[in-house]
């Protein structure tokens, strides 16, 4: 009797650790498989951010802020939104839900949740000139250009918005050029530009024509948003998912802007989890983010347009 309670003993024993220990195998294997899931989403969120950022700036004046205005035509009524910036191509904004105002500059670093960017985008078509002269542009003055090659131009039509002076999409840059130009017209592969100041530089044969582009980027309810600039800011879009925060700072005197990522891919496994270390020490952290599972994401990028 007292043998068969023993191995009765035992073998609950041995079962209640074969059955913990099996348990902690699954935990293991579901952080395992969050951690991996959080990374792929922050370096999805980075991948997402590196063209844009490296293209912030391109073909835009390099000076002041206030010649990047004068160059969209500022205290002209018809201006895009550019020119009535207080910053630059790369700003740092507060973050959701008061992502309008721009953060100041403290040590000379901007710090905040929020990423705006002006950039430009490859058109694949370059400026054909007559007879290979560089062309000056004048303020005010509408010139006419032949885009080539032509085959390229049903692929570019999308990004050619000829249209009112006020949006965004109806200005192109030729990187060379240093100044952005308004699309007023097109006809077939011509089309119709005017600068609002003059050019300091000319136009060079077979420079290729780029889009410029504004957007912003945020987190709101753990997904990453993106919003467009045209007239004003639209409707913010859903980009990826499982992102619970993104922390910036950028550096002026640097031309460097530093990412981080705080992503995840799922309930915490081990019940409450702790504020990673590679998290700044600046960057938001909230109580419910200890109920996930998450991965840290880093990138730094040199804005070597400005």
């Amino acid at each position: 009797m007292t043998e068969t309670l023993c191995a009765a003993l035992i073998t609950a024993a041995l079962g209640a650790a074969l059955l913990q220990g099996g348990r902690h195998i699954l935990l293991l294997t579901t952080r395992l498989s969050n951690r991996t899931l959080a990374w792929e989403r922050g370096q999805n969120a980075l991948s997402l951010l590196e063209p844009r950022v490296t293209h912030a700036g391109l073909g835009l004046p390099g000076g002041s802020t206030q010649e990047l205005r004068q160059a969209f035509g500022a205290g002209q009524s018809s201006a895009p939104p550019p020119a009535f910036w207080s910053q630059g191509p790369v700003q740092v904004w507060e973050g959701y839900p008061t992502l309008w105002n721009p953060v100041p500059e403290k040590e000379n670093v901007r710090r905040g949740r929020g990423l705006v960017l002006l950039y430009a985008v490859p058109s694949r078509l370059q400026a054909k000139l007559r007879e290979g002269r560089p062309l000056a542009m004048e303020a005010g003055v509408s010139c006419s250009l032949e885009l080539f090659p032509a085959e390229a131009m049903t692929g570019a039509a999308d990004g050619l918005r000829p249209g009112t002076r006020d949006d965004l999409w109806s200005w192109v840059v030729f990187p060379f050029m240093k100044l952005p130009l308004y699309l007023s017209g097109r006809f077939g592969n011509t089309v119709v530009l005017q600068a609002a100041v003059s050019a300091k530089a000319p136009l060079l044969p077979w420079d290729e024509m780029h889009f410029l582009r504004g957007e912003r980027f945020q987190v709101r309810h753990s997904t990453l948003y993106g919003e467009t600039l045209r007239r004003r800011w639209e409707a913010g879009q859903p980009l990826l998912d499982g992102i619970l925060e993104m922390w910036f700072e950028w550096t002026p005197s640097k031309r460097l802007l530093e990412a981080w990522v705080l992503s995840t891919g799922g309930s915490a496994a081990f019940g409450t989890a702790s504020r990673p270390p590679e998290w700044p020490p600046e960057a938001p952290w909230r109580e419910d983010f200890e109920g996930h599972d998450t991965v840290v994401s880093r990138a730094s990028w040199v804005v070597r347009n400005l």
